[in-house]
């Protein structure tokens, strides 16, 4: 299965799309946090030309080659010691205290990505940018599972409650979680309480379920998949992860690429947006630009992960 990682299908209707001058329409905020159409020019300007990530209207299509538009930043956002890198975030992002992979400024894998900007990467509560797994010791292991994106495991404080010996995509079987259906996931409350919605909702990516189960894209088209598959579970190496069914419509949130988001597994928007739509109108173009103690992920600014 061969993954298209920055192919997207493009939509009419987005917002945020360029005009005929090339500016961003609708995606400038009052406050002057640039969208990930690019950093500002100090004047809380979004110029549209410069982004961590590569040039998302205009100039070159490499994500990996970031592009300037005036004077040169003086901040060093790259590591070119092996090879052109995208995303490093300028300082650390913990999660909870404590600093994982997917928050430590390298780029662990290798593949050009740095932490967030690696599409392994699901938050800063993540030690592995290799694959989708979390590489956290004990992290979401059980068949109970709670929500994937909080950085802890166990339903203590988060009110999410989800069996994957439910889920006749019998996701769990490399965990000993075989589905099993009957009695047990038909007494089930057919949708989470609001408690876990509030408290989980904010940190699941687009294209995602509150449970660890997301859609991302291929040659052949859509699959979903459950993060905490096999180690060896990665975007270019979709074969060994095991397929979910999703439960977004009861908890999770769902990406609509025709209004510009950034869906996971991917690393910028849709060809022919000017920026990212995000909730809150937070877009972000890296940590800095985002209020403090939240950090920057798929172009939009998420709150600090309990850990």
């Amino acid at each position: 299965m061969v993954v298209s990682a920055l192919t997207f299908s493009v939509g009419s209707g987005c917002e945020g799309k360029t005009g005929e001058d090339g500016t961003d329409t609708e995606n400038a905020t009052e406050s002057g946090v640039p969208t990930a159409g690019g950093p500002t020019d100090g004047s809380g300007t979004t110029n549209p030309a410069t982004t961590e990530q590569g040039t998302m209207d205009g100039g070159s299509t490499d994500p990996t080659v970031a592009q300037t538009d005036g004077p040169a930043d003086t901040t060093d956002t790259t590591d070119t010691t092996e090879g052109t890198t995208t995303g490093n975030p300028g300082q650390p992002i913990d999660c909870g205290g404590t600093v994982w992979a997917c928050g430590n400024g390298l780029d662990d894998d290798g593949d050009g990505f740095i932490d967030l900007f690696d599409p392994e990467c699901t938050g800063p509560c993540d030690d592995d940018e290799g694959s989708f797994q979390t590489g956290l010791p004990g992290d979401n292991m059980d068949c109970r599972q709670d929500c994937f994106f909080d950085g802890n495991s166990g339903q203590g404080d988060d009110g999410c409650l989800w069996d994957l010996r439910c889920d006749p995509a019998n996701p769990g079987a490399d965990i000993n979680c075989e589905y099993t259906g009957g009695n047990n996931c038909n007494n089930q409350p057919p949708n989470q309480e609001q408690g876990c919605l509030d408290f989980c909702e904010p940190f699941v990516p687009p294209g995602c379920d509150c449970f660890g189960c997301c859609e991302v894209q291929t040659d052949e088209g859509s699959v979903w998949i459950f993060l905490n598959s096999s180690p060896d579970c990665a975007l270019d190496n979709l074969d060994a992860c095991s397929e979910c069914t999703p439960q977004i419509e009861d908890c999770g949130n769902p990406c609509v690429p025709e209004e510009c988001e950034i869906c996971f597994g991917e690393t910028e928007p849709p060809e022919g947006c000017g920026g990212v739509s995000c909730p809150g109108d937070m877009a972000c173009a890296m940590t800095s630009d985002c209020p403090t103690d939240y950090f920057c992920y798929l172009g939009c600014c998420y709150p600090p992960p309990p850990g």
